[in-house]
């Protein structure tokens, strides 16, 4: 029976993976084809530098190149087609990456710490902290301490807004402890040359196991958010509303963002950063 079922969502995935499949519905295989470029094809791995557990990704508007973190205190900025471009250590355990696209900042997220860091890839450094705070609805520990501190906050999307105070909005994914989706606030223009701290403002209420990657789509206005654990991507509503939910392609996903050209990029914690085509309808 096992092989069976098998068989059967190997013919759903190969379906979806195919130009002219039809509009995806609730949990189907996630709508792609593989690319053909050469060297790369059939594996889709685009990774040159053999990053040691890449844990998220984001394209970057400005540079058009991609920004890839590791668990092991290292920024690295690669080409779309895996080609390196420059590295930068950062210690601790890099989890969580956006991009503000007003300014080019990115905001990466120390696991643990439960910490945010703002990097400017113009000069290659740290210029602020913001530490989040773990209380939220009158507990103090609503973001359990576990250990080893390794089920915090795994995943981060910022999403602008010019009528926000601090310019736009945070979305955090945290792990276990509870497994759930945050929205934060973070004082961008608040906190001061050193930044200050970040406080939860509300829990989500998508229901959801290990929440390990996540960006912003600006087209559908929709946060679009990897779980590992159980390999499913969904598209996310800003209130928390589950809008399509699919199988995803990959291993250890911790790590996912789509670029102009319409190429969705996988970082794989167990090594390799996947391209492939998103036939998502637009």
């Amino acid at each position: 029976m096992k092989n069976v079922i098998l068989t059967v969502f190997v013919g759903v995935l190969a379906a979806a993976c195919v130009p002219d499949a039809p509009a995806p519905h609730l949990g189907l295989a996630f709508p792609c084809t593989w690319p053909t470029s050469p060297g790369f094809a059939p594996t889709a791995d685009i990774d040159r530098t053999s990053i040691g557990e890449p844990s998220g990704l984001i394209y970057h508007p400005f540079r058009k190149t991609l920004f890839v973190i590791s668990d092991q205190g290292e920024i690295f900025e690669i080409r779309t087609d895996g080609e390196p471009v420059g590295r930068w250590p950062v210690p601790g355990d890099l989890e969580g990456l956006t991009v503000d696209p007003g300014t080019g900042l990115l905001y990466v997220v120390i696991e643990g710490e439960d910490v945010v860091l703002e990097f400017d890839p113009e000069r290659g450094a740290v210029l602020r902290r913001f530490p989040i705070s773990r209380a939220f609805g009158g507990d103090p520990e609503f973001l359990r301490r576990s250990t080893p501190y390794d089920n915090g906050i795994e995943s981060i999307a910022f999403v602008p807004d010019p009528g926000h105070p601090e310019g736009g909005a945070f979305y955090a994914g945290n792990q276990e402890d509870p497994s759930c989706l945050l929205e934060l606030i973070v004082p961008l223009k608040s906190g001061g040359e050193a930044g200050g701290p970040a406080r939860i403002v509300r829990v989500l209420k998508t229901e959801l196991q290990d929440p390990a990657g996540m960006y912003y789509d600006e087209r559908s206005g929709l946060l679009n958010v990897v779980c590992d654990a159980p390999n499913i991507f969904l598209e996310v509503r800003l209130d928390g509303t589950v809008v399509r939910a699919y199988a995803f392609p990959g291993n250890d996903q911790e790590g996912v963002c789509v670029d102009p050209e319409g190429f969705i990029y996988i970082a794989q914690d167990s090594g390799g950063i996947l391209k492939l085509k998103d036939l998502r309808p637009r």
